[in-house]
C-alpha cells in the first residue's frame, strides 16, 4: 500500500508539472507573438501583394522570361504608379487647402450677403463677423505650434518607409522565390494535403488577382470620366483629382468614394461654391452609375461576396490592422469564402426549406406535393 500511494503522489506531482510547463509554454508563445507582431503584420501585407502580383509575373514568365527579372519589371512598374500619384496628388492638397482657409473669410461674407437677399436677414452678427474675418490670421498663429510637431511627424514618416521597404522587400522574395517556396512548404504534407493546398493557392491566386486588376479597371474608368467631368466645369487640377478620385474610391472600400469626393469639392470650392455643389453632384451620380451598372459587370466573376459580409469584412479588418486592413478585407473575405466552397461539401436542401423564389426558378410554383 505505501507503494501505491507514493507511486499515485508522484504521479499527480507529474500532471501538475506538466499542466504548468503547458500554461508556461503557452504563455511563453502568446507573449513572443505579441513582441513580434510588427513582424507578422508585415509578412500578411507582403504576402498579399505577393499573391496579388502573381498573376503578372505569371503572364511575363510564361512568355519566356526569367522569374527574378520578371518580379523586379512588375514591381518597378507598381512602384512608379503609387509613386506619380503621390507626386500628382500631395501638391493638390496643400495649396488648395492653404488656399480655401486664406479665403475662408471673403466665403463667409459673400455667404451672408446672399442669405440676407434671399431672407432678408443678417446671417452674422458684426462680432462674430470679425470673428470670422480674423480665422486666417489665427490659422498662421497656429504655425508654430505646427511646426513644433515636425519633428514627431518625421520620425513618424521614418517609421513609415522602413516599414513599407521591408514589406516590399519581403513581397520581392515571395514573388520571385514562390515556386521554390511552395515546394519547401508542400514537402512537409502528404500527397493528398498537398494537391488540396495547392488548390487553395491557386483559389486565392485567382480571387486576389481578379479583386485587384478588376479595381484597377474601375479606378481608371472612374478616373477619366471624374477628370473629364473635372475639365468639362473648368476645375483646376484635373487630372491629379481624377486619378485621386479613381484610386482611393476603389482601393479602400465603402468610404473611399466619398473620401475621394471631398477633394474635388473644396478644390471647387476654393473657385466658386456653385461650381463645388455641381461636382458634388456629379461624382454622386457617377458613383451611382457604378454601383448599379457598371460594377456588377466588371465584378461579377471575382467578388461575388454579400454586402453584409463585405461591411463586417471591413469592420473586422479595419479593427485589426487599421486601414491596411480596410483595404485589404474584401479580398482577403473572397478568399475565405472560396476556400470554404472548395473545400466544405454542400448539399441539396429538402424541399420543407426551400423558398419560394426556389420553386419558381425550376417552374414549379405550387411547390413540392403534400406527402399526406
Amino acid at each position: 500500500m505505501p507503494f501505491s500511494r507514493l507511486d499515485e503522489h508522484q504521479g499527480v506531482r507529474r500532471a501538475a508539472l506538466t499542466v504548468a510547463l503547458t500554461v508556461l509554454v503557452i504563455v511563453a508563445a502568446l507573449w513572443f507573438l505579441h513582441e513580434i507582431r510588427g513582424l507578422l503584420y508585415m509578412i500578411f501585407v507582403a504576402l498579399f501583394i505577393s499573391v496579388a502580383l502573381e498573376p503578372a509575373v505569371q503572364f511575363l514568365d510564361k512568355r519566356g522570361w526569367r522569374r527574378g527579372p520578371a518580379t523586379g519589371i512588375v514591381f518597378a512598374g507598381v512602384g512608379l504608379i503609387g509613386i506619380g500619384l503621390v507626386a500628382s496628388v500631395v501638391p493638390v492638397v496643400i495649396f488648395q487647402v492653404a488656399d480655401l482657409v486664406s479665403d475662408l473669410p471673403g466665403y463667409i461674407n459673400a455667404l451672408e450677403e446672399q442669405i440676407g437677399d434671399w431672407f432678408e436677414i443678417d446671417f452674422l452678427a458684426p462680432e462674430a463677423e470679425e470673428e470670422v474675418s480674423g480665422v486666417g490670421s489665427l490659422v498662421s498663429s497656429l504655425g508654430a505650434g505646427v511646426a513644433g510637431g515636425l519633428v514627431g511627424f518625421g520620425s513618424t514618416v521614418i517609421g513609415a518607409t522602413f516599414q513599407g521597404v521591408t514589406i516590399a522587400l519581403f513581397a520581392f522574395y515571395m514573388v520571385a522565390e514562390g515556386p521554390k517556396l511552395r515546394r519547401t512548404l508542400l514537402s512537409f504534407l502528404p500527397a493528398r494535403r498537398q494537391r488540396e493546398a495547392l488548390r487553395i493557392w491557386e483559389v486565392a491566386v485567382e480571387k486576389t488577382g481578379g479583386y485587384v486588376y478588376s479595381r484597377t479597371i474601375l479606378a481608371a474608368l472612374s478616373a477619366a470620366v471624374t477628370t473629364g467631368f473635372l475639365l468639362l466645369l473648368d476645375v483646376d487640377f484635373a487630372l491629379a483629382l481624377g486619378i485621386w478620385v479613381g484610386v482611393l474610391g476603389q482601393f479602400l472600400p465603402v468610404i473611399g468614394t466619398y473620401l475621394g469626393a471631398v477633394l474635388p469639392v473644396l478644390v471647387a470650392l476654393a473657385d466658386d461654391p456653385i461650381k463645388a455643389v455641381w461636382v458634388a453632384v456629379g461624382l454622386v451620380a457617377y458613383q451611382q452609375l457604378e454601383n448599379f451598372l457598371i460594377g456588377p459587370k466588371v465584378t461579377s466573376r471575382t467578388m461575388a461576396i454579400h454586402p453584409a459580409v463585405s461591411v463586417g469584412a471591413i469592420i473586422v479588418g479595419g479593427s485589426l490592422m487599421g486601414a491596411s486592413g480596410v483595404v485589404l478585407a474584401l479580398p482577403v473575405a473572397a478568399i475565405v469564402q472560396a476556400v470554404i466552397s472548395t473545400t466544405i461539401d454542400r448539399h441539396q436542401v429538402i424541399a420543407e426549406a426551400e423558398m419560394p423564389e426556389d420553386r419558381h426558378s425550376r417552374g414549379d410554383p405550387e411547390g413540392p406535393e403534400d406527402p399526406r
